[in-house]
């Protein structure tokens, strides 16, 4: 049949444009792309619209039905061919009317009866069969098992009971078919769909989330492996995810979520419990990230609908706002673990005291790192609760960093903030705090701080000022004038230039002033605190910039401790001993007070230190004496110095070789100070007048003048060899050159770095200690000595054989010089 022009009707047209109005996926786009191009190559052959328009693929229930068959064991290409014709006669159909259309019918008719078998009954017949045979053996694998052993467990008895289960059965071939299906999937899949970040699977945990849980028996051995690969996954994926977030942490702020829920304890996307060690590592993760990220300023809240900015400020406002929005939960979370064991009713677990301390550690660091960005006070307020925890590592840990603040901060505000909370944590808990709460304070720098420089810089500008006033109301030469005008303006500015010094030192002033609140009010309140070797360590420490006004009721105040308290440890009584000293040796000089009382008591505790536990406390001692000997030396009479300085070397020979040394090094500044110990030196007793008396506790009356340092001879053979030299150069007077004097690198060593330069607590001897050297001692034989050289000639005679009578038991060589002589 020729080609023929054929009209069609605006029905049939409508219809057919509505059959193709229905929406596609992008696989069936994809499809139908190829067949155009496919129509477009054909039709430039030369082929008729007919051909063109049969070449069409199936539809979406076609495909269900070419996956049926195949799964019957059936050929789905006849079926394919056969469909195919279907659909190429309906679309000729509708575009023919008349005989042409009566014709395509028929043959649509013949060629259906042909597929339902009516033309041969016996092909039919044999796909029924086919079919059953295929349901048959369908039903027999699904209720077939098989037998799996399992791993033997031992009773109590000893007897070891071996275990078996049973499985369903798959078949290897079923096996492959799904596996290639699967793969076909995920080729098709990954064919039509668009890349994104790379790191999107990973940091929504694709993997966890598409796992299904399986009920099946395992062993401890099974969850130790399954644990540990756990661990070891999500390290991968916290990796990942940090490594993005410090790469552009612009675009990838919204992954910081993913590292939250692995701070929860039930993690929200999978509904399943973190391990600790997991949760450990993304708190620590997030905290540096915060350090890396964070800026050194803080930042303000911008409204950017009130607002018109450039692309570039909203973009970097924007990214801030986040920032803080991140921060802030980040703390909250941090808060909610700390909350745990820190309140009334908290879940006190050994893995929720781990955790807590995991994350106190970590505002500590973000404290340190960042001490002036946006809710770092809260921070602050936080840990200082946290340092009267019940916790020994979490109080180490906040005591360590305020330290830290306080000598690396420059503003002083942090400073201020954290000693006013310090203080009013001290108050409510009504002095009932632990030792750490005190001892941090230690680490303040108010060591060089002039009370009377605010004074001074007011009368210095007063006077530039008017000396300014002065020079304009002159009547002199503008050149000279305009000179002098610029070189006063310049100083003038530089005095200005010092307001931000004032106020830092008004900062400081403010903090000294509540640091000693908090001291004062210890000391009148409660005088039996547990804290009160630490406020008498921290007054010791800063004794020098207390007031004037309050110095006496103060020594009054330590001498009543003193005195009354007998159950006071040594080492409070050392600390009182120094606070006094030092603020007698200051500003204290002007004070009509007696200081022979505290003299008894630092000469009474001079032997409480020995080479033990407390050997490290010997350094109070060694403050007070450069306060004592070398400050107070001339206040003090000839026996008391005498005293003292016989008593600190016989506390030498309890010490280690550090503590040793650092009392020689005291005692030879004191020699080359004075001249009047040179009397110790001398063994002649007939100097003094009485006895001396080591057991007296008074240094005045122990007649200390009537002995001699004779402990230099025992540490002339001390075991370190710098301990033997510094005697002997202390024993010859302390000269300066010629016999026993001392090198250069030791003579010029104070106490102080003599204890800590030779200090062996590492493990390590200053100076080294060579190895001996290998070999053996040589034996040598004594010679007999004979007074009268006849008593000679005769033991010779009778040590001969035969002439000394010899004892009964031959065993043994005994010979009787006693019998023999008669």
């Amino acid at each position: 049949m020729g080609t023929k022009k054929v009209k069609i009707s605006s029905v049939k047209r409508a219809a057919h444009l509505k059959s193709k109005k229905t929406p596609l996926s992008k696989q069936q786009q994809q499809k139908q792309k190829q067949k155009r191009d496919q129509l477009k190559s054909k039709r430039e052959q030369g082929q008729n619209i007919f051909s063109q328009k049969a070449r069409k693929r199936d539809n979406l229930a076609q495909r269900k039905k070419h996956n049926k068959l195949a799964s019957l064991g059936l050929d789905p290409l006849e079926e394919d061919d056969e469909d195919g014709d279907d659909e190429m006669l309906d679309n000729v159909a509708d575009m023919l009317d008349g005989d042409d259309l009566a014709l395509l019918q028929a043959n649509k008719r013949k060629r259906k009866a042909k597929a339902t078998g009516e033309e041969d009954p016996d092909q039919g017949q044999s796909i029924g069969l086919e079919k059953a045979y295929a349901s048959d053996t369908k039903k027999e694998q699904d209720v077939q098992k098989i037998k799996l052993d399992l791993l033997p467990i031992k009773s109590r008895d000893g007897q070891i009971i071996t275990r078996t289960t049973e499985v369903d059965y798959v078949p290897k071939s079923k096996l492959k078919k799904k596996n290639e299906e699967t793969q076909d999937d995920d080729s098709e899949e990954d064919a039509n769909t668009e890349y994104e970040d790379s790191d999107d699977d990973v940091v929504n945990d694709v993997e966890a989330a598409s796992a299904a849980p399986v009920q099946k028996l395992i062993s401890t051995t099974d969850l130790l492996i399954a644990r540990q690969q756990e661990i070891e996954r999500q390290k991968y994926r916290i990796g990942i995810i940090c490594s993005g977030l410090l790469e552009k942490p612009e675009d990838k702020m919204r992954n910081f979520h993913a590292l939250y829920e692995l701070m929860d304890e039930i993690n929200p996307a999978s509904r399943q419990a973190n391990l600790m060690a997991v949760r450990k590592l993304a708190i620590i993760s997030v905290t540096e990230i915060f350090k890396d990220i964070l800026p050194e300023y803080r930042v303000g809240q911008v409204d950017t609908k009130m607002q018109t900015l450039r692309k570039a400020t909203l973009d970097r406002v924007t990214f801030e706002n986040a920032l803080l929005q991140q921060f802030k939960k980040f703390l909250q979370k941090l808060e909610q673990i700390t909350a745990q064991v820190n309140r009334r009713g908290g879940l006190r677990t050994p893995q929720t005291v781990k955790l807590a301390t995991v994350a106190v550690q970590c505002m500590c660091d973000l404290l340190v790192a960042h001490p002036y960005f946006n809710y770092v006070q809260n921070i602050a307020q936080l840990l200082v609760y946290m340092l009267n925890c019940n916790y020994p590592e979490m109080r180490t840990a906040v005591n360590q960093c305020f330290r830290t603040v306080f000598s690396n901060d420059k503003r002083l505000e942090m400073t201020l903030f954290i000693v006013r909370r310090i203080n009013h944590l001290i108050k409510t808990k009504q002095n009932n705090v632990h030792v750490e709460c005190i001892t941090c304070l230690m680490g303040l720098k108010i060591k060089n701080v002039n009370l009377d420089a605010e004074k001074e810089n007011e009368l210095k500008q007063k006077k530039l000022e008017s000396h300014r006033q002065r020079l304009l109301s002159l009547s002199k030469k503008e050149r000279k004038r305009r000179k002098k005008l610029t070189e006063v303006n310049r100083e003038l500015e530089e005095t200005r230039a010092e307001e931000n010094k004032q106020a830092k030192h008004q900062k400081l002033t403010e903090i000294i002033k509540m640091v000693f609140t908090i001291y004062f009010r210890v000391l009148k309140n409660d005088p039996t605190s547990r804290v009160l070797s630490a406020i008498l360590e921290g007054l010791a420490e800063f004794a020098h910039v207390i007031n004037l006004d309050f110095f006496s009721d103060l020594i009054d105040v330590l001498n009543r401790i003193l005195e009354d308290q007998d159950e006071l440890g040594y080492r409070e009584r050392l600390h009182c001993v120094q606070t006094i000293f030092v603020i007698l040796s200051g500003q204290g000089e002007v004070l009509n007070i007696d200081p022979i009382r505290f003299y008894q008591h630092f000469y009474r505790n001079m032997l409480a230190v020995q080479a033990g536990k407390n050997h490290d406390d010997f350094t109070i001692i060694l403050r007070t004496l450069d306060e004592v000997l070398v400050k107070r030396r001339r206040n003090m009479s000839q026996q008391r110095l005498m005293a003292f300085m016989k008593r600190l070397l016989t506390g030498s020979l309890h010490l280690l070789h550090n503590g040793t040394l650092a009392t020689l090094g005291t005692i030879k500044q004191t020699f080359q100070l004075t001249s009047v110990l040179d009397n110790l030196l001398d063994t002649d007793t007939t100097i003094g007048s009485g006895r001396y008396d080591p057991e007296l506790d008074d240094p005045e009356y122990c007649n200390a003048a009537s002995t001699a340092l004779y402990e230099l001879a025992l540490l002339a053979r001390h075991y370190h060899p710098t301990v033997r030299r510094m005697a002997v150069h202390i024993a010859h007077g302390v000269p300066a050159s010629g016999e026993g004097a001392l090198p250069t690198e030791i003579g010029k060593l104070t106490s102080h770095e003599l204890f800590t330069q030779f200090d062996s607590t590492q493990m390590a001897f200053n100076p080294t200690i060579p190895l001996p050297k290998a070999g053996q001692p040589k034996l040598k034989r004594g010679k007999h000595l004979y007074i009268r050289s006849d008593f000679k000639q005769l033991c010779g005679k009778l040590l001969q054989k035969g002439n000394v009578p010899q004892a009964k038991d031959k065993q043994t060589l005994e010979i009787d010089f006693f019998s023999a002589f008669q």
